[in-house]
């Protein structure tokens, strides 16, 4: 009878206590190592911890972008002290108006028309003459210095009417406009066909070597010619006159 009673207090019950706890405890270790594993899988993948923020300037952005930021702001504060990046040349009067005043300064009177050019070009003195007339042929023309200034002269012919015009070929001002009727019914000419004055002036050098102090273009018989005025370089003066359709010079001493 004895025997039987300690028998029964030795033997543990499938659901004792001891190994309901044990079992918990078993439980609780390995939630916490895959809880640990978790968090160490998240470290070596990269990934930033949630409350583990990028470091940030007081400006609101990264340090790079405040360095940033001040150097922009250093390159306004120069540019509005010279003068908010405007051109120099603009500030100080030395842009296209003083290089257009100088192209407009007179000529002195031994100028050389072989290598120096007027204000008012042999081109330009046309144009002026034609608007001022309103149309018309372009008959003869001629540039010399009369004492006081370089100035063009031409003649114009519109519709049986003949215009004698004086044009200052420094400002272009015309200076006298005279008209009659076209009794001579001379060709036109023009300046720039079949041959323009600059070749008729080398031709003119190359017979007789001086300064150019003035030239003309006409007609003589009908035949259209530049006559060249020329101060020889070894003394006195000569007329070159060239012949726009051959080229043909003759030299009027």
């Amino acid at each position: 009878m004895t025997r039987t009673t300690l028998r029964a207090r030795t033997a543990r019950p499938a659901g004792s206590p001891t190994r309901t706890v044990r079992a918990a405890a078993v439980g609780a270790v390995v939630l916490a190592l895959a809880a640990g594993c978790g968090g160490g899988g998240q470290g070596e993948d990269g990934d930033a911890p949630a409350d583990d923020p990028a470091p940030v300037s007081d400006g609101g952005g990264t340090e790079e972008d405040g360095a940033a930021g001040d150097d922009a702001a250093a390159s306004d504060d120069a540019a509005a002290s010279d003068g908010g990046g405007a051109d120099p040349a603009a500030s100080d009067g030395g842009g296209d108006a003083g290089q257009e005043g100088s192209a407009g300064a007179a000529l002195p009177e031994d100028a050389d028309l072989a290598t120096e050019e007027l204000p008012i070009t042999a081109e330009r003195a046309v144009e002026i003459a034609t608007e001022t007339v309103g149309g018309g042929d372009l008959v003869q023309i001629e540039i010399d210095h009369d004492d006081r200034t370089w100035e063009w002269e031409l003649e114009l012919v519109e519709n049986g009417t003949q215009h004698e015009l004086d044009i200052d070929a420094t400002t272009g001002e015309v200076t006298e406009h005279d008209t009659d009727d076209d009794d001579d019914q001379d060709p036109a000419v023009d300046v720039t066909a079949p041959m323009a004055y600059d070749e008729a002036i080398e031709i003119a050098l190359g017979e007789e070597p001086g300064r150019v102090n003035g030239w003309s273009l006409d007609s003589d018989d009908g035949t259209v010619r530049y006559q060249i005025d020329i101060d020889r370089t070894d003394g006195g003066d000569v007329e070159v006159e060239v012949d726009v359709e051959t080229g043909d010079v003759r030299v009027d001493d």
